[in-house]
């Protein structure tokens, strides 16, 4: 762990480069847990053994090894885990609703009210979710997979499994699934040749009410490519 004036970061002797995360066998009822795997590929610098420790206030752990690790760019560091998807409004978590129409039959129920799941890993909630190297500066590629009910919808701001996205610190990362639909338009700007759809989703029965987001997601979208020249990609996966 470094140090700064004001503050504790992760080291710079490892670097993570992509993360391979996969969620399965979700309860969606009880505990609500969950199990996962994440393969991180790692760019390592030469470092000497360290203790193992973990700081429960940070929610940190520190791996130690038989001996020194070498600088190399080829090291994948493997973990299999559980987690919760919790009712705090951090890391992954479960929220209550009252649904508008008949829903879809998985859609997972908590007394009388439906349930819908979706992340938030601002500021340092990403670690609730899965094992990662939890600081914005500490970007990576990422891969995505979740099993889910067949009717239910799930979405990521992640491309498509097999192409690789730009890089990204984990508060951009981002997954959610539920009985959900969507409105969709497509921008007035062309972004490699052509227009990009945009979408906002509801739970199923409400879409109709995102209208307006819709309107200036689109406007917003194009601005801000326009104003910063660059193409802003936002990409979702059913």
């Amino acid at each position: 762990m470094a140090s700064t004036t004001d503050r504790d970061i992760l080291s710079d002797s490892v670097k993570p480069v992509n993360y391979d995360i996969s969620l399965y066998d979700l309860e969606y009822q009880g505990d609500f847990n969950y199990k996962g795997s994440v393969k991180i590929d790692l760019e390592i610098r030469p470092q000497e053994p360290t203790n193992i420790s973990y700081h429960e206030t940070s929610r940190r752990v520190t791996f130690s090894f038989a001996k020194e690790i070498s600088s190399s760019k080829q090291v994948v560091l493997e973990i299999e885990f559980t987690g919760t998807m919790n009712n705090n409004m951090a890391g992954f978590y479960r929220s209550k609703y009252k649904p508008a129409v008949k829903p879809s039959k998985s859609v997972p129920k908590e007394g009388d009210d439906h349930l819908m799941f979706s992340t938030q890993f601002e500021s340092c909630s990403a670690r609730e979710a899965f094992p990662c190297f939890d600081e914005p500066n500490l970007k990576a590629s990422f891969d995505f997979s979740i099993e889910v009910p067949e009717d239910l919808v799930a979405l990521s701001n992640m491309p498509e499994k097999g192409v690789k996205g730009s890089k990204k610190g984990l508060k951009l990362l981002a997954w959610a699934f539920g009985d959900l639909e969507y409105v969709e338009e497509f921008t007035k700007r062309k972004y490699n040749g052509k227009p990009m759809p945009v979408r906002v989703y509801t739970t199923k029965g409400l879409k109709e009410q995102a209208r307006f987001g819709l309107k200036n997601a689109n406007e917003v979208v194009d601005y801000f490519s326009e104003v910063r020249y660059t193409q802003l990609a936002v990409i979702f996966k059913n």
